[in-house]
């Protein structure tokens, strides 16, 4: 027993202590004289004393029991989707499962604290809400009674739905059996839906005037003893209720009946009959029942309208038996009814508590209020109904919580019947992942927090962020001295220093100088939308990135060529006769034999966008310097952290974009050298990914299939499937370890819906709310049924947000670790870079010039 429920019985067990005590004082004097009287009288004395002791006992510790009972309850809201549609032998289930709510053992001492409340109640927007409460102890009760029901959702609540005020405008009325429980209310079942009359009259009210409605049906299941005892009953009242009842009750209980019967009471004999055995002979539960409705509203006289429209909805109710509100009635003046001040109270009481303490037992059985045990279905046609948005799985039992294990990559929160978690999925199980989902859903957001986990836990990882806004929400939390050190930056939208990036850097091996010319090549051909119908401009981009690369290992470091080389090569025919004797055999012949061929208009498409690239001077501050301060191999080898902004707007900031993908992937690629258990895990995030897939050739789909062999874990983010290529969605839809959408249009939600076999209707995904996802992942190898996964901001799974001083000094780490130049500095070199280079081969001929080892980057493992 804690503290509190010692402070909260010492005030019952002192009542009932005091109730002992007035009972010896005033019995003593009795006592005493009867002691007196003669010997065997003080055993029977206490034995009396001893059972008004036991009483007083057992009604201060019931008063104890119902006490702490109150204090545990839980309230659930039943969702139910726009298709429920339960069947009533479903809905009879449902009931069977809430009766096991109250205890098989001490359950006489907290009956009035365990019954089970179906309020129907308004939200802050006016719907009608569907809430059940009940006590804690049988929430497991709950959930598995919900198993009935095949499309609802079960979601704790505390505080959701409004309060009441109090006050003037307030009209409370209590409806009880009119009849005996002998006779059955009117089985109306639940099409149409009996609760449309109670969703009309809550639809009625102004509630962003104040004006609110509660409808409490709280029911306490008969237990067998009980059911067994009220037959019994039923049967001694007979008479006193109608005088053929007792024919109707001997009939149900096979009791002989003697003397003839006339034609009509054969008749009424056997209706009686029929609707006490849908009452009592049936195994359908029975419950004692209580139900409170309560109005308010701060405009005079406007709470007992909205009443009296509530109380017409259980009108259809009525049959042999009906409902009628308890108390008084003097014709022509007035009703006494709960909004007496005697009453008053002890209606609010019951209201605010759970308690179950109607003031006449009545029995209905589940059949009888079948219509108030489910949400309102799908023949419930108000609008102003709190529904899901359709049926999802729920989410696998054996999803890991996250508690920031390294080995985890979170998700996000999942509601469950124990309450809702944060989960995530091993790393182990993930290679390859997508993302869809519209703009400011949350697909960010997610992204972020997992990149952010990953960052800190020690992992090598990756972020293409075109937009910038990521990038900088990312920083704020990589400002601790331990991580910024692993932090390297390229970021386009920076316009007064860049870092050095050249595509031709002298490469090590010929693997490398292959991998350069593909992701050039690749790049261009994303970029452009090339396929196979664009053979010529592939070759010429092959052609010449492979005559740069040929220069670079041979030059200097100082004059290796960078991408602003190429549009000289193809069109200056000195400069391209100087380098004519550095390049291989195939490419030397393409350009002597073949190349005099092609038209001026063949080399416009790479040309022109090149030019483009050097007109912007933080791109050719970036792309043209010789010397080279980023390389992704290394960063991916070192474990370090890249945040990487190419700018959004323009054909050049996708062709660089393109570029830091494709030499990604092809960097990778190079590490089928490395022993497996060398290549670490480096995990890019690809917002955008349609930007990068232009090439219908299908390059990035198969590049993305092969990379993960070599360790690269590529999550990918975009805000339509369908604007994926073809290869590309096969991919996703194959190979991905974990699929993810926030909500799509039609088309699209249903093409992932297909893909998941339509265990969720494309109207799920369509109708999705903000930051909630379904997604399906895998869980040791296998894939799972998708699931609804609730968004968690950045600054709930990452609150260590620094302030700007520490930021600079990121930025100062940056910089010193990129070697970052001022932009004009480095623009300034690249005009004169096509001539040094040509001064260079004119001096040096072949056999003198010596072969340039790779230039070291500051990225490189210390």
């Amino acid at each position: 027993m804690t503290s509190a429920e010692r402070r909260d019985a010492l005030p019952l067990v002192a009542l009932a202590a005091g109730a002992v005590a007035v009972v010896a004082v005033r019995w003593a004097p009795g006592v005493l004289d009867v002691v007196a009287a003669g010997p065997v009288r003080p055993v029977a004395v206490s034995l009396a004393v001893a059972t008004v002791i036991l009483a007083c006992l057992l009604v201060g510790g019931r008063l104890v029991a119902v006490r702490r009972g109150l204090g545990d309850r839980v309230r659930v809201a039943v969702v139910p989707a726009p298709s429920f549609d339960p069947s009533e032998e479903a809905v009879v289930r449902f009931a069977s499962g809430l009766s096991r709510s109250r205890r098989a053992v001490r359950g006489l001492l907290d009956a009035p604290a365990s019954a089970v409340r179906v309020e129907l109640a308004t939200t802050a927007d006016g719907d009608l809400a569907y809430v059940l409460e009940l006590p804690r102890r049988a929430r497991g009760a709950l959930a598995a009674a919900a198993a009935a029901y095949s499309d609802i959702q079960l979601r704790d609540l505390s505080d959701e739905l409004p309060s009441p005020v109090e006050g003037v405008g307030v009209a409370r009325a209590e409806l009880v059996l009119a009849g005996p429980s002998s006779s059955p209310l009117r089985a109306v079942g639940i099409d149409p839906d009996p609760l449309a009359g109670i969703a009309a009259a809550v639809g009625a009210l102004r509630c962003d005037d104040g004006e609110t409605a509660t409808v409490c049906v709280d029911l306490l299941a008969v237990t067998p003893g009980q059911r067994r005892r009220l037959q019994r009953r039923l049967l001694r009242n007979a008479p006193k209720t109608r005088p053929d009842a007792a024919g109707q009750l001997g009939e149900l209980v096979d009791l002989p009946k003697s003397g003839p019967a006339s034609a009509g009471e054969l008749v009424q004999r056997r209706v009686d009959r029929q609707a006490l055995a849908a009452k009592l002979a049936t195994p359908q539960p029975l419950f004692w029942i209580q139900l409170l409705v309560k109005t308010t509203s701060p405009t005079p006289g406007q709470a007992k309208e909205a009443l009296a429209g509530l109380l017409a909805a259980f009108d259809v109710f009525a049959g042999d038996n009906h409902l009628r509100v308890r108390g008084l009635r003097i014709p022509g003046l007035a009703f006494l009814g709960s909004d007496l001040p005697g009453l008053r109270r002890r209606f609010d009481r019951r209201l605010a508590s759970g308690l179950f303490s109607p003031p006449r037992r009545r029995v209905v059985s589940a059949g009888e209020i079948a219509g108030l045990l489910k949400p309102p279905t799908t023949h419930c046609p108000a609008g102003n109904v709190v529904r899901s948005i359709g049926t999802i799985p729920p989410p696998p039992g054996r999803l890991p919580t996250f508690r920031g294990q390294r080995s985890l990559l979170p998700l996000g929160r999942v509601e469950t019947d124990r309450g809702d978690r944060l989960v995530g999925v091993p790393l182990a199980d993930t290679f390859f992942s997508y993302m869809a989902g519209r703009s400011r859903w949350g697909k960010t957001e997610t992204a972020i927090g997992q990149f952010l986990h990953l960052a800190k836990a020690g992992h090598g990882c990756f972020f293409l962020d075109p937009h910038e806004d990521a990038i900088r929400k990312i920083k704020a939390h990589l400002t601790d001295p331990d991580i910024r050190d692993r932090v390297v930056e390229i970021n386009l939208a920076n316009t007064d220093r860049q870092t050095a990036w050249n595509l031709f850097a002298p490469p090590a091996d010929d693997a490398q100088a292959q991998r350069q010319v593909d992701a050039v090549v690749d790049a261009f051909a994303s970029t452009l939308r090339w396929d196979e119908t664009n053979n010529r401009a592939l070759n010429l981009t092959t052609q010449a990135a492979q005559a740069l690369v040929a220069l670079a290992r041979q030059l200097p470091p100082s004059l290796a060529p960078t991408v602003f080389q190429i549009p000289t090569l193809l069109s200056d025919p000195q400069w391209r006769a100087a380098a004519l004797p550095l390049m291989s055999t195939p490419t030397r012949q393409f350009f002597t034999d073949r190349f005099p061929r092609l038209s001026e208009e063949a080399i416009t498409p790479v040309t022109n966008l090149i030019d483009r690239l050097r007109a912007a001077p933080n791109v050719a501050a970036l792309l043209g310097a010789p010397t080279a301060s980023y390389d992704i191999r290394t960063a991916m080898d070192a474990g370090h952290i890249v945040l990487a902004c190419p700018g959004s707007g323009s054909t050049r900031d996708r062709l660089v974009a393109n570029f830091l993908v494709y030499d990604l992937l092809h960097a990778a690629k190079t590490r089928a050298a490395l022993d497996p258990e060398r290549r670490r895990p480096f995990y890019a995030f690809l917002d955008e990914v349609q930007t990068y897939d232009g090439a219908s050739s299908g390059n990035l789909a198969a590049l993305l299939e092969q990379t993960a062999k070599y360790g690269l874990r590529a999550l990918l983010f975009n805000q339509n499937p369908e604007r994926l290529t073809p290869a590309t969605l096969n991919a996703v839809t194959t190979n991905r370890s974990h699929l993810l959408t926030t909500a799509l249009n039609a088309k699209a939600a249903g093409l992932i819906a297909r893909e998941w076999g339509k265990t969720v209707a494309p109207e799920v995904i369509a109708s999705l709310e903000r930051y909630t996802t379904i997604g399906s992942v895998t869980l040791a190898g296998e894939i799972t049924p998708p699931f609804l996964i609730h968004g968690v901001p950045v600054e709930e799974l990452h609150p260590d947000t620094d302030g700007p001083d520490r930021i600079d000094a990121l930025d100062d780490a940056i910089a010193a670790r990129t070697a970052t130049r001022p932009v004009g500095e480095t623009v300034a070199a690249v005009d004169g870079h096509d001539q040094r280079i040509l001064d260079h081969l004119h001096q040096h001929r072949p056999g003198q010039t010596a072969v340039a080892t790779r230039q070291a980057i500051p990225t490189r493992r210390p």
